[in-house]
């Protein structure tokens, strides 16, 4: 598998940063359409080549690896004239040039191979370094998310620097790099720099409660979004503190992981789920709904040496997995599909691979071929292995990440091979987040740097057994290899295929009925949770400590509690939307079908919907301060998804002055007759939006687009269903095979028409 992968790049893609497997060919950055925030990890350096060193010597390709460090050594630059993400760049491309040296460098000293090679990757790292240090020059220490690898941050030339905000893992995911890059050249500047971005992190962290929230501001350090949870926005920096520990041998990375872990599992651990939920009032969830980045948490508990819940957690996973064949992007508490693209994401391979290692349990070997399985059922191509753009109709993406050559193959290899058949000893190493390995003699074999050692401040109240030891499996366990099976067993029935799924009506009679909150999140929000046996019966059990427990009071609490297997459609309780376009040369007879947002106008309580003249917005993902505000204010808005929430995209236009936001999909191809509908949800807060919001997916959205390039004014209707205009009927919004005609007729119409009349 690894050979079709990689063997794909270099035929088909080498020196682009990454494969085009659908369309055999490199994807070069400026010359393919923009995929916003998703390009800012290409820099015209190689990337998957960078990526990919020392998944090759694990592999024991060791022609391959000299090869290649012979490659990145004469062909890659890093002077280029691009905007990148400075997360990004430094976990792919300066992990792998990390790893490919250290990989370099103990193969020379074996004396077999590379006996040419003088630390050329370290110095392309060194370089690297200083080229993603200007990023940093903030006032709070916190760096820019993006850097020009040429210009920096704020030369005239670089465009960038007018960023105000990064999210946690991207400030918090540095240290093991930097401070590697640190150990390795004796230049204490980097290590120094990420543990002062750590430093701040810590400080901004809620005080009664130890959570931190998922963006701040780089600038004040103020929390811009406030959930808290262990996926996307927060993951690394979790297991960036506990392997800084392991790495560099400073408690204070310890100290501080450890009392996160204990606000982790006291607020968003409900085994086996984990779910995001405020910073500031941790006993309320944010959100119904978890991230696929979450996978690689029971992976990091087995660091911590916390199994129990590892296991719970895994197995819930699995059980999403063998339901959709890929773990989605985004799944509900109940385990239905959020975001339904898988984009070969190596996170559950990577907590397989820890709890088999910890465990020996056969089971996990089988779970791992599952994953085998699934990737060359429904992922391999005949250029390498492409993306999945729905896990629910198989379709797939032009796309195979640089992370899928450096982790998801590393993990998988590791996990089925002996330690014998291995060309080094894989307990001298820890894996970074991009999975490159870094020895754990960096803390001993070289003197610390100077000033490395932040200040020692262990927390107060007694501490846990194993808070400053791993404990071993074996030693726990001794003789008893089924004592996973027993953990797991207990949450076999959460779901399966075709199993039936828990509806809650909203029969909720208590003062947080108007809250908008969802009748799941109101019983957890009160300390309770429900969960459906196998016996179709449901549990109602409580989420609180026992000591921690209060009286519900004086709440009346009534429900009803259902368990169904509804159609898929029903599944959703989507009810679509329409966006009729009324300006000649549509005449209302384009009718486009939408999806709803849970925030924002109701468009089910306006009787005759609302009107408004389309605009763009500018920028078209609306996640910065609207440039064109004049043309927005009172206008129909059109933006893109993707880059920030859906909710900061519509707060800037409403501030602007839009009437109403027109979401359009960012996946290329994406319609509304091959996807589900689903519906935006907000962040926590979005009580203070009140215009009216509707999602269209790509094709639809085009309708849009095309018609407002050839017309001055473009008039549409947001509503629950198309108004009958005269003439045709247009009862039913079009489909996605009738929009081509649609945008044929119109553009014939545009062509022939007078000219008084275009």
């Amino acid at each position: 598998m690894f050979d079709h992968a990689y063997g794909s790049y270099m035929k088909h893609a080498y020196p682009a940063d990454e494969l085009m497997p659908l369309s055999c060919r490199g994807r070069v950055r400026g010359m393919e359409p923009s995929r916003g925030d998703v390009d800012d990890a290409l820099g015209k350096f190689s990337l998957t080549l960078i990526d990919t060193l020392d998944t090759l010597v694990v592999l024991n390709k060791l022609d391959e690896f000299e090869d290649a460090v012979r490659k990145v050594v004469l062909d890659v630059r890093l002077d280029n004239d691009v905007v990148v993400s400075v997360f990004e760049t430094n976990i792919r491309v300066l992990g792998g040039l990390l790893g490919g040296h250290i990989m370099a460098d103990m193969l020379k000293a074996q004396g077999m191979r590379l006996q040419w090679y003088k630390d050329e990757l370290l110095h392309l790292a060194r370089d690297l370094g200083y080229r993603l240090l200007p990023a940093f020059n903030t006032t709070s220490g916190l760096p820019y998310p993006r850097v020009n690898l040429r210009y920096g941050v704020l030369s005239p030339n670089s465009r960038t620097g007018t960023e105000l905000d990064t999210c946690t893992a991207c400030a918090g995911t540095m240290i093991l790099e930097f401070a590697a890059l640190s150990r390795l050249t004796q230049e204490t500047v980097f290590e120094d720099t990420a543990r002062r971005a750590l430093d701040v992190l810590w400080e901004k962290r809620q005080k009664g409660n130890d959570l931190v929230g998922t963006v701040i501001n780089i600038h004040n350090g103020d929390w811009v979004r406030r959930d808290s949870g262990v996926g996307a926005g927060i993951d690394s920096y979790y297991e960036y503190l506990m392997k800084a520990y392991i790495l560099l041998g400073d408690d204070t990375y310890l100290d501080r992981f450890n009392a996160h872990y204990v606000a982790i599992m006291k607020y968003i651990s409900q085994p086996p789920l984990l779910l995001n939920v405020h910073m500031h009032n941790p006993t309320v969830s944010i959100r119904s709904w978890m991230d696929s980045l979450l996978a690689f948490f029971p992976g990091l508990q087995v660091l911590r040496g916390d199994l129990k819940p590892a296991i719970e957690t895994h197995e819930m996973l699995y059980q999403v997995t063998k339901q959709h064949k890929f773990l989605p992007e985004a799944f509900t508490s109940d385990f239905a599909v959020y975001w339904a693209q898988h984009p070969l994401r190596p996170e559950f391979a990577e907590s397989t691979y820890f709890l088999y290692k910890a465990t020996r349990d056969p089971y996990y070997l089988q779970v791992g071929k599952s994953i085998v399985e699934s990737l060359n059922e429904y992922a391999r191509v005949a250029c390498g292995f492409a993306a999945v753009q729905d896990v629910r109709t198989g379709r797939h993406e032009d796309r195979m990440d640089s992370f899928f050559l450096a982790e998801m193959f590393k993990y998988l290899y590791l996990l089925f091979t002996e330690k014998r058949d291995l060309p080094l000893d894989i307990d001298d190493f820890i894996f970074t987040t991009e999975a490159h390995l870094l020895p754990l003699s960096l803390s001993t074999a070289r003197p610390p740097c100077p000033r490395n050692m932040t200040m020692f401040r262990r927390g107060h109240g007694e501490e846990e057994i194993f808070t400053r030891s791993c404990p071993s499996a074996q030693t726990l366990f001794p003789n008893n290899p089924a004592f996973t099976r027993t953990i797991r067993d207990a949450h076999k029935q959460l779901l399966q295929p075709g199993a039936e799924r828990l509806a809650l009506f909203r029969g909720i009679e208590f003062p947080f009925h108007d809250t908008r909150m969802e009748p799941l999140e109101i019983l957890k929000s009160m300390g309770l949770t429900l969960l459906p046996l196998g016996d179709r019966s449901v549990q109602l059990t409580s989420l609180r400590h026992k000591q921690d427990a209060s009286p519900l009071g004086l709440f009346s609490l009534k429900f009803i509690t259902e368990l169904v297997d509804p159609p898929a459609a029903e599944q959703q309780g989507i009810s679509p939307l329409a966006v009729q376009v009324l300006s000649p040369p549509f005449f209302g007879r384009t009718v486009l079908t939408a999806g709803p947002a849970q925030f924002g106008m109701d468009l089910t309580k306006q009787e005759h919907g609302v009107k408004g003249s389309l605009v763009l917005s500018e920028p078209y993902q609306a996640c910065a301060a609207i440039s064109n505000r004049k043309e927005v204010q009172g206008k129909m808005a059109l933006a893109q998804r993707g880059e920030c929430m859906f909710a900061t995209k519509a707060r800037n236009l409403q501030e602007a002055g839009a009437s109403g936001v027109i979401f359009i999909d960012n996946a290329e191809g994406s319609c509304s007759e091959e996807m589900v509908l689903f519906q935006m949800v907000g962040d926590g807060s979005t009580s203070d939006i009140v215009i009216p919001l509707v999602f269209l997916f790509q094709k639809e959205g085009q309708v849009l687009l095309d018609a407002l390039s050839q017309h001055r004014n473009v008039d549409v209707l947001l509503a629950t269903k198309p108004v009958f205009l005269g003439g045709e009927n247009t009862d039913q919004p079009l489909s996605a095979s009738q929009l081509h005609e649609a945008a044929t007729e119109t553009h014939t119409r545009m062509v022939t028409s007078a000219p008084d009349e275009a």
